[in-house]
């Protein structure tokens, strides 16, 4: 009786403790796509999901980047927000803080140039209008 209780206190934990989180996606699946910026349109940037952001303004290919997401970039770092670098095939590195991807269903991915503090801002679709 004492194992039977057991089995069912333990398939009972099993969907709370394997359940959490599961709801939302995580960064690294939610920036797939393609992203137009929000100021130009003609440019937009392709995340792939094998780490490489593929650059174009208008049709024209510009450059591919590698990218990683993380708590820290350069000389950032926090527990509590999330990093996108950017590596060219030179090895230069650029830092971005992620401050919304997608929120709602909003289709805007927010993201802050650390080296200046730029504020950039893209779509997921040409009729998005950003307020």
């Amino acid at each position: 009786m004492k194992k039977l209780f057991l089995i069912l206190l333990l398939l009972i934990q099993i969907p709370t403790v394997f359940g959490q989180n599961q709801s939302e996606d995580p960064t690294s699946k939610k920036i797939i796509g393609t992203w137009f910026m929000d100021k130009n349109r003609n440019t937009r940037w392709v995340f792939s999901q094998d780490g490489k952001v593929y650059n174009y303004d208008k049709d024209t290919f510009k450059v591919m980047y590698r990218y990683t997401i993380s708590n820290s970039c350069q000389n950032n770092s926090s527990d509590n927000v999330e990093f996108i670098t950017l590596m060219d095939k030179d090895g230069n590195e650029y830092c971005f803080r992620i401050n919304a991807i997608n929120e709602n269903k909003n289709g805007v991915l927010s993201l802050t140039k650390m080296d200046n503090m730029e504020l950039l801002v893209f779509v997921n679709n040409t009729n998005v209008i950003v307020r």
